[in-house]
């Protein structure tokens, strides 16, 4: 996949697109800004890999128009942006209703990527999950994950009881939130003069 962050304009992304092709890129990722539609047409007309779009946007009401025009391939819903586990399930429920498959975009903590996982695991056109290890990481320092990924294969498996299987670990959570000395920041793209690239 190509993740162009809203941040390539769209005539780059054109070329690109047909430089790429021979290499079976699964899909470009964020191609526009969310909501702005006549963009997302105009690249549909002129890219022939898949596109997909959603980890920014927050309502069902703003998967809408993606579906009902056409104009994306691969619906990208964030279970902690969308309105969390129900939100999601319905999102999924209208991108099958056009056969369109899900690609869950998840960069929170393995809180958030086994509630997204969850989802994945219950719907009939899931594609691919992305996740972020650094997110993963640093949740880890007091909750679990209960589930693990495959090597191999690269599927995960996930917890079988009632739940999603997260268990935090209150007194750790509490130890780190009070050290005044402790440093872990989420990753970020800067720029030379520091300045964000992007979230």
């Amino acid at each position: 996949m190509f993740d162009a962050h809203c941040a390539v304009p769209p005539a780059t992304l054109i070329q690109l697109a047909a430089a790429v092709k021979p290499y079976e890129v699964l899909f470009f990722e964020e191609v526009a800004v969310p909501g702005n539609i006549e963009v997302f047409k105009r690249l549909k007309e002129h890219i022939a890999i898949p596109m997909a779009t959603g980890e920014r946007d927050h309502t069902i009401w703003e998967f809408i128009p993606y579906l009902h025009e056409r104009c994306i391939d691969i619906l990208q819903p964030d279970v902690a942006h969308c309105g969390g586990i129900t939100q999601m399930r319905k999102i999924a429920i209208l991108a099958e209703a056009y056969h369109v498959p899900l690609a869950p975009h998840c960069t929170t903590s393995p809180l958030g990527a086994t509630a997204s996982l969850s989802v994945g695991a219950s719907i009939p056109f899931l594609l691919i999950h992305e996740t972020a290890p650094g997110a993963l990481q640093w949740g880890e320092q007091f909750m679990n994950r209960p589930w693990t990924v495959d090597d191999k294969t690269g599927y995960a498996t996930l917890p079988e009881g009632p739940g999603l299987g997260v268990s935090i670990d209150l007194e750790k959570m509490t130890k780190i939130a009070a050290d005044p000395n402790y440093k872990w920041k989420f990753p970020r793209v800067t720029l030379p003069d520091g300045s964000v690239a992007d979230y």
